[in-house]
């Protein structure tokens, strides 16, 4: 923000008064300079600036059901179709305090920043979680507001996950790295480039491969729960989330450690180059035929390729293994690389979803809680090579010898 800006409250207990906020860049100020602390504070991102709108108080209204004592804070800050401005919604035990602040965009990395920092500055907390909501784009994009300048202008922004990996990352640390869970409650985000950019940036990551439904429900039973139990880490939190959690909101749900995945590459590299040395014949055939521009979904041998926003994935455990199989190269690498995935990156796959319709839910019982992108050209790749994940992981190499080779774009 470039000058000081006069944020009012409004509080929704009658016997609570509080004053004006006013806030800078550098400086954030809440009446009293103590601290409170707790063991537990979720911080929601909800940019509904869009046709999810009507679900924003409903959700806010389980999650304020939720908080049952003063050791668990919930904050929310969302931004609805026709407001003018973004809110925040501080949710303590019995009580839902909203400030509004005078910006209109929920799509700005700077704006997320400002909310991280200002959390920071007015609370202390043994244990922190951050939850994105809304709709998911192409592979790095997330959250989008349709309406970022103003409620009578539209024009849709999305939020870049690259970007706001560096915000969460300097919000951690100012944390002393108690950032315990991160939850992408968005489409499509159970893939190995987006668990790959947090992996030093919370201690767990929870997604879901495929679709999500709106608005889920486990907010009241899991803070209840919180209350309750709130010496419980990242891991359990998610997969808290993930028991309280109604079928028809989700077909799966992916849980990362995400300590484990500074030991990937040395697992993917080998398969991939057991690969490349065999006989990729064979594999530029499987990719040809998976690329067509007939195919919407192919399922062969447990290879399930699947698309949003007009991109396409494959599941990224199971497409090496079918490219190590094609190729005829030895599957130890390969296998190892699958127990490693099994017994440390993916802490739990949740599976039994029923949100899809189950005349195609069997289509998709193969997948093992991670997509990989599969670019149809060089250009697309191009658009995320600054992606860690290219660098570390010699899937170029692959693309180069088994895609683009095959298919001349």
């Amino acid at each position: 923000m470039k000058r000081r800006t006069a944020i009012k409250l409004i509080t929704v207990s009658i016997s609570s008064l509080i004053e004006t906020i006013y806030y800078s860049e550098d400086r954030y100020m809440l009446g009293s300079t103590v601290k409170n602390h707790y063991d537990w504070i979720l911080l929601y991102w909800m940019p509904y600036d869009n046709n999810l709108s009507r679900f924003g108080q409903p959700i806010i209204q389980m999650l304020s059901k939720g908080v049952k004592n003063d050791k668990v804070l919930v904050v929310v800050q969302s931004d609805f179709s026709g407001a003018a401005q973004v809110s925040r919604s501080i949710i303590s035990q019995g009580k839902v305090d909203t400030q509004y602040l005078e910006t209109a965009d929920s799509s700005s990395a700077e704006v997320l920043s400002e909310y991280l920092t200002w959390a920071q500055s007015q609370f202390q907390a043994r244990r922190w979680a951050i939850v994105f909501l809304g709709h998911s784009g192409t592979l790095m994009e997330i959250s989008p507001d349709e309406h970022p300048t103003s409620p009578s202008i539209s024009e849709i922004r999305w939020m870049n996950l690259q970007k706001i990996n560096q915000v969460i990352f300097d919000f951690n640390r100012s944390v002393k790295g108690n950032l315990e869970l991160l939850f992408f409650q968005n489409c499509n985000k159970g893939n190995i480039e987006v668990h790959h950019i947090f992996q030093n940036t919370a201690k767990y990551t929870l997604s879901s491969q495929l679709q999500l439904g709106a608005p889920n429900y486990y907010y009241e039973q899991l803070l209840s729960h919180l209350s309750d139990y709130p010496d419980i880490d990242g891991s359990q939190l998610a997969k808290k989330i993930m028991d309280c959690e109604q079928p028809d909101m989700y077909h799966s749900l992916t849980l990362t450690n995400n300590h484990y995945f500074r030991y990937l590459p040395e697992k993917v590299n080998v398969v991939i180059d057991s690969i490349l040395q065999a006989n990729i014949a064979p594999v530029k055939v499987f990719i040809s035929s998976i690329l067509g521009p007939e195919v919407n979904f192919y399922n062969n041998n447990a290879v399930v390729v699947y698309h949003s926003s007009g991109e396409t994935f494959v599941d990224f455990a199971n497409f090496l293994q079918k490219l190590t199989q094609l190729s005829g190269a030895s599957p130890s690498a390969c296998n190892d690389l699958l127990l490693f995935l099994n017994n440390f990156i993916l802490q739990r796959v949740q599976q039994h979803g029923e949100l899809l319709d189950s005349r195609i839910r069997h289509k998709y019982k193969d997948l093992s809680g991670l997509g990989l992108f599969l670019p149809r050209n060089r250009q697309k790749l191009e658009k995320y090579l600054y992606l860690s994940v290219y660098s570390d992981l010699k899937l170029v190499d692959l693309f180069n010898a088994v895609v683009f080779e095959t298919k001349k774009n």
